[in-house]
């Protein structure tokens, strides 16, 4: 291969990643009320748009999230899901009334959604330093 070749698919490579934008992170779910009402009841996820009980699309954290009814043959995703939140006691004794077991590790309180999903919650993010 020349030089030139070289260059050109270099140049290629990175264009196809270049400036990706995410349209959302898809959850697929069994238990599509519970968990649409955990995320936006519980983490005051804004609801964009929905289809009722089928499919709906999120907002959390600057994240978009779609929460999508397994119907197709799909398996429940599962995922570790980390969010900043000052003033953390709210949502922790939300979640203790109802009857969620929240973890203390270190800086860390972790807990999970109806389908067993992980969420963290901390302060700040993680310094990756």
């Amino acid at each position: 291969m020349s030089e030139v070749e070289s260059e050109h698919d270099t140049a290629d490579a990175s264009a196809v990643v270049a400036n990706p934008r995410c349209f959302a992170v898809t959850i697929f779910t069994q238990q599509y009320r519970e968990v649409r009402d955990f995320y936006v009841d519980i983490l005051n996820a804004h609801v964009a748009a929905e289809k009722q009980d089928r499919i709906c699309e999120l907002e959390l954290g600057g994240v978009p999230l779609c929460l999508r009814a397994c119907e197709h043959g799909e398996l429940v995703s599962y995922f570790h899901l980390h969010l900043a939140l000052k003033h953390q006691e709210s949502v922790l004794g939300e979640l203790r009334r109802r009857g969620i077991i929240v973890t203390t590790v270190g800086q860390y309180n972790n807990f999970r959604d109806p389908e067993g999903r992980v969420i963290k919650l901390s302060e700040d993010r993680l310094s990756m330093s």
